[in-house]
């Protein structure tokens, strides 16, 4: 199967004739190198902006930014569970008469949630005005007004996503992050950089970009009343999984410095930091392929069951096992080397064996991540909750007595027991479900 063009219709005359490397050669060619570049582009316009803001303020005004976009971090990762999450698989099993509504009804839903993250932003305001609180009052003040603006633009983006149309998404995106950085680098020169002003930058050129996408995309919105309930409730529907599933992923990327902290000291923490953020530097590309999976593996169920969803998986299957065993080889050989450049004398002696480690919980999380986005395709996103509970169940019962045995390594080598049983019992429930009688295998609209 070849993927959908961007238009959405499939080049069926192609797929016969097409190999397995043909198709991968396409979608690393075209979409898939626009995602990555998008990620790219993403990434490096908040590391740019960032650094400014480490260089030419307070360290004070440094770490109240970073709150700032922890906070904003809180609502997008919201609206991307109950909202952009579930249209990704659900616009492809709308009815083609019906995905306008769809569409105006998730477009309204995020207007809700702008309001409420703008209410949210005042109320945490008034909460911290005493002046116990003036930390945080820094924090919320500035993103009572810039909020809204920058998770609107954030729709926007994953609109794009959801119809697998990356070339736009890449553009629009160089587009916002050139605005944010020239207003930034404005507000250096005219020695007015601070968060308050950084914040209202941002939020500006969100806007400017996020106009231009409702010019172009209105006309694709329509609205109904009952629709816009109905709507919501389908969402919700698939959402709690989705805020289920990442809360424990959540748990269990966390677990491991709060135990090292308890049963170590800081200084164990530093060190698994360290090693954690080296292996962490592909995931700009795992990132850029999650963009795609979803709405991907929605169209191909959509479009042909779960035979056409089957080769989907297969395909990124091998796609992420090569890719993520390529970079673990590459960071285990210069992983040390890259981390003394960076962090200089704080790597830790066996920084090898915990790369290691962490390489090999790379590669097991990456090879069947899309038997997840498979599952959730045919409406069976709890059995990814399940899957990533037995696998933060497995990593807290044996990661007190893999620390105190073998210290940071032992908390690596517990991370990845929980992640290997996360595939384990995944890949159990995704062969079942494929292998299981028929069912209906496209969703009501």
């Amino acid at each position: 199967m070849t993927f959908l063009s961007e238009s959405g219709i499939g080049q069926d005359s192609e797929l016969d004739s097409q190999t397995l490397w043909e198709r991968t050669r396409q979608m690393l060619g075209k979409r898939l190198g626009y995602a990555f570049a998008d990620q790219v582009v993403y990434s490096f316009g908040n590391m740019i902006v960032a650094a400014l803001l480490s260089r030419h303020c307070a360290a004070r005004e440094f770490g109240i930014y970073i709150l700032t976009q922890r906070a904003l971090d809180l609502i997008i990762q919201m609206c991307n569970v109950f909202l952009w999450g579930p249209l990704a698989y659900n616009l492809p099993a709308t009815a083609e008469d019906r995905r306008n509504l769809y569409r105006g009804s998730v477009f309204l839903h995020q207007l809700v949630c702008c309001v409420g993250a703008t209410l949210a932003m005042w109320a945490a305001t008034t909460w911290s005005s005493t002046p116990s609180r003036g930390l945080y009052y820094g924090v919320f003040y500035p993103l009572v007004a810039a909020s809204a603006g920058i998770v609107f633009r954030e729709y926007t983006r994953r609109m794009y996503f959801c119809e697998i149309r990356m070339k736009e998404a890449f553009w629009t995106d160089v587009a916002t992050v050139a605005l944010q950085i020239a207003g930034v680098e404005y507000l250096y020169l005219t020695h007015r950089l601070n968060v308050t002003n950084t914040l209202w930058i941002l939020s500006v050129g969100a806007i400017i970009v996020s106009l231009w996408w409702l010019v172009r995309e209105w006309r694709r919105l329509a609205f109904g009343i009952a629709e816009v309930f109905a709507d919501f409730r389908r969402n919700m529907r698939l959402g709690r999984w989705f805020l289920g599933a990442n809360m424990v992923f959540m748990a269990s990327s966390q677990f491991n410095p709060w135990l090292l902290s308890g049963v170590l000291g800081g200084a164990s923490v530093g060190a698994y930091a360290i090693c954690e953020s080296i292996v962490n530097i592909p995931r700009v590309a795992l990132t850029s392929m999650q963009n795609m999976m979803a709405p991907t593996m929605a169209r191909a169920f959509a479009k042909g069951g779960k035979r056409e969803l089957q080769k989907q998986v297969h395909h990124f299957d091998r796609l992420l096992f090569a890719g993520s065993t390529v970079f673990g080889i590459g960071i285990y050989f210069f992983g040390p080397w890259i981390a003394t450049a960076i962090y200089k004398k704080n790597v830790p002696d066996n920084a090898h064996m915990i790369l290691l480690l962490l390489v090999y919980n790379f590669v097991a999380y990456a090879m069947t991540m899309a038997q997840s986005y498979g599952l959730t395709a045919i409406d069976k996103a709890g059995f990814t909750f399940y899957a990533n509970l037995a696998g933060l169940m497995a990593q807290v019962g044996v990661s007190f007595w893999l620390v105190k045995a073998f210290h940071v390594p032992g908390a690596a080598g517990a991370l990845l027991i929980g992640s290997v049983t996360v595939v384990a019992v995944r890949q159990f429930f995704y062969t079942r479900q494929i292998r299981s009688g028929p069912v209906e295998e496209t969703q009501a609209a």
